[in-house]
């Protein structure tokens, strides 16, 4: 798939229409190929940006260059062998100044930061600079430098992610989440679950040692393979407990997992995951316990089997064009059985 690239520049700058930002966006996470070619494209814009910031290079000239070039491109393969030679010539000077600012003024350089998002129903694999492999749950989001320097990794998460860190003994890795919590390791594999708009962090340690501390140091503690953390953000509160493995981390296999689950954790996993606004109209649902697998099934078929399985009813509303063109979510409305 070529699409114009002038088309791609407008929508990294966020100058398109709000409906046609959304729609690419949607395009891209549906194509691998035009994921790479707008990757490519983004790389080349963010260089020449760096370049033009310099003042040391007439960034739009080399990028009507370059356009021209894409525009003419019939082929991927030629596209791609385009973008590799031009992103070379173009990193070199960028390589000679930041080093003669370096050692000229004795200021660290900043790196770009990358931003991956993992869109609502889907799971999202990427590989940071030192090799480290992440992934990134639904509705969630990953910040980290485009290389790693000063002897640090450091990412930033919203949402729930799996990591496997490379093992680095004299680089830790550090793992930033909401301003709350820092999880550190040197090279080993653990989830965390730390949406905004819960309560509360999640730590599970799969293989190997971390230590979990909030910013100010004053909470440190370690987890050893196989043990949940949970750290309450109200109340500062820390609980350590053994997990069930599969339940926190078999989403990375497309996998729901509930054991002796309540509804509440229920619906919120269930409502995260399809994007859906579910509502219990009883208080006597939230601690209802459930225990299911779910990997392949519709957001319909999981809430009837739910009703097969549980005294409840659900009710499904659609969602409705508001006076903006915008639609609203779906609403799942479940309740008792009389």
């Amino acid at each position: 798939m070529t699409i114009d690239a002038k088309y791609i520049i407008a929508f990294l700058e966020k100058q398109l229409p709000e409906n046609e930002q959304l729609l690419f966006e949607q395009q891209i996470e549906a194509s691998e190929e035009l994921q790479k070619e707008v990757d490519d494209i983004a790389f080349i814009w963010k260089t020449s940006s760096d370049l033009k910031m310099h003042n040391k290079v007439d960034t739009a000239k080399n990028w009507d260059k370059i356009s021209k070039r894409i525009r003419k491109d019939q082929y991927r393969k030629r596209f791609l062998y385009f973008t590799r030679n031009a992103a070379a010539i173009l990193l070199l000077p960028i390589l000679l100044f930041t080093g003669f600012l370096y050692f000229n003024s004795g200021k660290n350089i900043s790196v770009p930061e990358i931003q991956i998002f993992s869109a609502y129903g889907t799971i999202t694999k990427t590989t940071l600079p030192d090799g480290t492999e992440v992934w990134l749950n639904s509705g969630s989001k990953l910040t980290y430098p485009q290389v790693f320097t000063g002897g640090k990794r450091t990412v930033y998460l919203t949402g729930e992610a799996y990591f496997k860190v490379i093992s680095d003994k004299s680089d830790r890795f550090d793992v930033v989440l909401a301003n709350e919590l820092v999880v550190s390791a040197y090279g080993t594999e653990f989830n965390i679950n730390a949406y905004h708009e819960d309560s509360s962090i999640g730590v599970t340690l799969v293989k190997g040692n971390v230590e979990v501390k909030n910013i100010d140091n004053s909470i440190n503690k370690n987890i050893t393979p196989g043990q949940y953390l949970a750290y309450g953000k109200g109340d500062r509160s820390i609980r350590i407990e053994n997990a069930h493995l599969a339940v926190k981390t078999g989403w990375i296999e497309g996998k729901m997992v509930f054991r002796r689950a309540s509804m509440t954790e229920v619906v919120q996993r269930l409502a995260r995951h399809f994007n859906v606004d579910i509502r219990l109209d009883s208080r006597d649902l939230y601690d209802y316990e459930y225990s299911a697998t779910f990997t392949t099934e519709t957001l319909n078929e999981i809430l009837a089997l739910l009703e097969k399985t549980a005294p409840i009813r659900y009710q499904m509303i659609e969602p409705k064009q508001s006076d903006d063109k915008n639609f609203s979510k779906r609403i799942v409305i479940i309740s008792l059985k009389k």
